[in-house]
């Protein structure tokens, strides 16, 4: 009898522990993540961005903004390599848009205008991409990032193939 409740007694206390204990891990998880700065690098340089992964975040992207910080940025990730259109309608700063592979190579460099009303450019890709990195007009020439940069990501969960 006594072996069985000293069993019991540690089967609830693992449980107990168990139930304090989840909770616990998730909440420090969600903060965790929260508080990480993705960060896209290369050479040296490292450029903090928001992330656009649905077509939501992805339409709005830099519209309406009248400033950025000289490293800051937005990576768009998409599902898959593809020719992905640009068009600047109310971005209010000029951008160096960067498409960059799968493998993390930078394939193409171009330097978009804003606008503010119709008719605005769109920006047809010439070469597919998985990512596109918007920076500050210039940003590109001063960190030397050019064709075949290797980018490197910092706190990115990329999605699974």
């Amino acid at each position: 009898m006594k072996n069985n409740i000293k069993h019991s007694s540690w089967i609830w206390g693992t449980i107990g522990l168990l139930i304090l204990a989840i909770p616990s891990f998730l909440i420090i998880h969600m903060i965790h993540e929260k508080n990480t700065v993705s960060q896209v690098c290369t050479r040296g340089n490292c450029f903090t961005v928001e992330l656009a992964r649905t077509s939501a975040e992805q339409e709005l992207w830099l519209m309406n903004r009248t400033s950025m910080a000289e490293k800051s940025g937005m990576l768009f990730i998409f599902p898959k390599s593809d020719l992905y259109n640009f068009r600047m309608k109310n971005t209010l700063i000029p951008l160096d848009i960067i498409r960059i592979t799968d493998k993390l190579n930078v394939v193409k460099v171009i330097t978009a205008q804003s606008c503010t009303a119709d008719p605005c450019r769109t920006y047809n890709p010439e070469i597919w991409a998985t990512y596109v990195l918007e920076l500050n007009a210039g940003i590109a020439e001063k960190y030397n990032i050019v064709e075949w940069t290797q980018m490197k990501f910092r706190n990115i969960n990329l999605p699974t193939k």
